[in-house]
């Protein structure tokens, strides 16, 4: 819930230490204006409005890139708290054609969306979890398509392919009917494929993320194939078990060239809304450093899905931030603790 409303018309936190998602932290102050940060100063003006941040840690608002809102809850409560946890945007990747207006309408969180898994005719997640509109079945290139371009017209940001073996599959050539639509239309392409024989199906579809960190073990070539196409891997480790294989496979991907996006699955089983702690310290038991931790959950998946005000603390920037009472650097699982929340320069 929203603590206080800052209704000055300037607002200027200080005394807090910025955390950069790459660089040394550093003391500096911010002026907080119309929702959006208006400028950095060593302090604040005489007179102005201070919100003191001393002995805190500043860092940028998270953005989770895999989340299913319908799945976790009623979609205005799971916004509520993902908002007053410090989530400032998420990825669906995962809903029912009836929800996407839902969706898009949520007030203060920034929802991107895929809207249903593309898949085969009784393929995942339709005979699963996903029985009720949560794939969009489609059985040739010319209806890979259509579906792509009338998820377009309402409002999908990315498209999402589903691949798994224990289902009927997407032939090759839907696959890559759906990946060229939409890339035509300026979308990216996500897919759902966890195994060794599924990533090369997805590869082969030319997509540009996959939505799980693999489970399977997966071999050399594939390795320098995925870092050499400099694909975004959405981390999704606690939701699948935090594996030795998963662990490994990311350290490798990364290594290679991959990048790594936070993304909690949130829906799956073990889930709940917020930052995760847990998958923030399976990041670092994959080898990320406490500043790609950082980058993976802001200035990566910011710039994957083209969120130009988010992912930073500088001028121009929305102001959305946590103030941590423990240093992110140190501390793996920071993010999930906060002392106070602000979006949109609102404290939550």
């Amino acid at each position: 819930m929203v603590q206080a409303i800052l209704a000055a018309a300037e607002l200027w936190i200080a005394g807090g230490t910025l955390v950069p998602a790459q660089g040394a932290p550093y003391r500096q102050a911010l002026c907080i204006r119309e929702g959006r940060i208006a400028a950095l100063a060593v302090a604040p003006p005489a007179g102005a409005q201070v919100l003191d941040a001393t002995g805190l840690y500043l860092v940028p608002a998270v953005i989770d890139a895999h989340v299913h809102l319908a799945v976790a809850g009623e979609l205005q409560q799971v916004a509520v708290a993902q908002l007053d946890a410090g989530v400032a945007a998420v990825l669906d990747l995962g809903a029912p054609e009836r929800l996407l207006p839902a969706l898009a309408g949520l007030a203060q969180l920034r929802v991107l969306f895929a809207g249903p898994l593309l898949t085969a005719p009784r393929g995942y997640p339709t005979e699963s979890w996903g029985k009720d509109g949560y794939g969009l079945p489609i059985a040739s290139a010319a209806e890979a398509r259509a579906a792509v371009e009338r998820l377009h017209r309402s409002g999908a940001k990315m498209v999402k392919l589903a691949l798994d073996e224990r289902f009927a599959l997407l032939s090759p050539e839907a696959a890559k009917e759906a990946t060229g639509a939409a890339h035509a239309l300026d979308l990216k392409v996500a897919a759902h494929a966890l195994s060794v024989a599924m990533i090369r199906r997805a590869l082969d579809a030319g997509v540009d993320v996959l939505a799980h960190t693999p489970s399977e073990a997966l071999p050399a070539d594939l390795v320098r194939e995925i870092g050499a196409r400099k694909l975004t891997v959405l981390s999704t480790l606690k939701a699948f078990g935090g594996s030795a294989a998963a662990l490994q496979n990311l350290r490798q991907l990364r290594a290679a060239g991959a990048r790594v996006a936070y993304g909690t699955d949130l829906g799956n089983q073990g889930t709940a809304p917020g930052v995760d702690g847990g998958e923030l310290l399976l990041l670092a038991a994959a080898g990320l450093t406490p500043h790609e931790i950082l980058q993976s959950a802001t200035a990566v998946p910011a710039d994957l899905l083209g969120l130009a005000d988010l992912g930073a603390l500088a001028p121009g920037r929305e102001a959305s931030l946590l103030a941590l009472p423990t240093d992110p650097l140190t501390h793996a699982d920071a993010l999930a603790h906060p002392t106070w929340v602000m979006i949109r320069g609102v404290r939550r």
